[in-house]
């Protein structure tokens, strides 16, 4: 991940998230709740929720609370996943 823009007290954190293809992350419990956003730039990203799996493509989009996020994958066979994601409140 690499944090686009400043962090000093800041709102919202924005990052650019990128997973090689057969990679994935476990999310974490956050100390606070949270809502994010996430819109895919290259390849196919696999989100994770309690209440189901969103395969995203190029130019897709997804909005949910940050509790209910339980994995980010790429689910590209051989192209990289590239997204941005923006976070509130900025936890990290």
């Amino acid at each position: 991940y690499e944090k686009l823009g400043p962090d000093v007290g800041r709102t919202m954190g924005a990052f650019c998230g990128r997973l090689k293809p057969g990679t994935g992350n476990i999310a974490r419990k956050l100390r606070e709740p949270t809502e994010e956003f996430i819109y895919v730039l290259s390849g196919a990203l696999l989100i994770v929720l309690d209440y189901g799996e969103y395969v995203l493509q190029p130019h897709d989009t997804i909005y949910f609370d940050g509790g209910v996020l339980r994995e980010i994958s790429c689910a590209s066979e051989k192209e990289e996943a590239v997204w941005i994601s923006v976070i509130t409140p900025s936890v990290f």
